[in-house]
Parts: C-alpha cells; structure tokens; sequence
C-alpha cells in the first residue's frame, strides 16, 4: 500500500489498515496524550491516543519531515 492509496481510505478503513498492514516503531508521551508510530511500506501512521478518555483522538500519515523528528531525538546516536 502506498501513502496515496491510504489516503483514499475512508477512517476506518485507514485505521484497519494500521492495525493489520502496520509495524509499530515507536512511541511517545507529550502532554498525557500517547502518539505511537507505526510504519507501512514507503510512509508512517502517527495514531495520537488519549488514555484518560481511552479514545483515539486522531492520526497522521507521512513520508518524513517534522512529525518524525520528534522520535530521532529519542534515538542514541
């Protein structure tokens, strides 16, 4: 699956693609809310959960750039 054919996916099916199709690589805790990072093919799915509500609260599919700066820092050079 490429970034382009996710895109076209309707929320739940994005989201059923993560699940089934994704790697998670990573994850992190700003401000209480848990954004974990899973890998499919050639981009990234950034899903932002809340665990005080135990909701989903959003997500965010990229190929590179600043959303993934933020998990480089937590890596030892």
């Amino acid at each position: 699956m490429k970034l382009y054919d996710f895109l076209a996916l309707d929320d739940n099916n994005q989201y059923q693609a993560v699940w089934e199709q994704g790697r998670h690589v990573d994850d992190i805790i700003v401000d209480n809310i848990h954004y974990q990072l899973y890998s499919i093919n050639d981009f990234f799915v950034e899903i932002h959960y809340n665990p005080a509500d135990n909701k989903i609260v959003g997500k965010l599919p990229f190929k590179q750039g600043e959303p993934l700066d933020k998990y480089l820092r937590s890596l030892e050079l």
